[in-house]
């Protein structure tokens, strides 16, 4: 059975780190939500259609993946408790495997990442403030999915990293 790793949590905590580190121990290719919204910010002006074209996109290429008993690493926020277990629900019914690892750090940490973020934006990083970003994510109905590993990425990245394998290989 296929596995789709996916790589959760809210922007700034780490995970496109997380992900590519995954992605070049297990040789395993990693999709990346920023990648797409990126490609398309120059031809879609909303917001919320490029979030849109993303998700379809992601479950394009997870059922291709799926078909082909490939497995692929996912970097997407799926902030929301609801749209982490829609996926899981969904890969599994594809008989795959889901194994979620949601990324977080503390505010300080946080915050200064996101600050670092503020000097160079990409076009997905809509939201500069923290300030803002925190009142977006009070919004959200956060959670941990059932079996999900939850990390703390203040931590050495060559021991998240390990910990990440061996979760996903267990």
């Amino acid at each position: 059975m296929a596995k789709v790793i996916l790589v959760r949590g809210k922007a700034g905590t780490g995970k496109t780190t997380l992900a590519k580190s995954i992605g070049k121990i297990l040789n395993v290719f990693v999709l990346h939500k920023d990648d797409i919204y990126d490609s398309v910010a120059a031809f879609v002006h909303h917001h919320n259609d490029r979030n849109q074209i993303c998700f379809v996109a992601l479950y394009k290429m997870l059922a291709s993946s799926l078909e082909s008993g490939v497995d692929i690493v996912i970097d997407f926020g799926f902030n929301h408790i609801s749209d982490a277990e829609k996926l899981k629900t969904w890969v599994m019914e594809r008989k795959g495997i889901l194994k979620s690892i949601q990324c977080y750090c503390n505010e300080e940490a946080w915050e200064e990442r996101l600050n670092k973020r503020k000097k160079n934006p990409l076009p997905n990083q809509i939201l500069k403030n923290v300030e803002e970003l925190k009142k977006h994510y009070a919004k959200m109905q956060a959670g941990v999915l059932d079996e999900e590993l939850v990390i703390d990425t203040n931590l050495n990245v060559e021991e998240l990293v390990s910990r990440a394998i061996e979760y996903i290989e267990y």
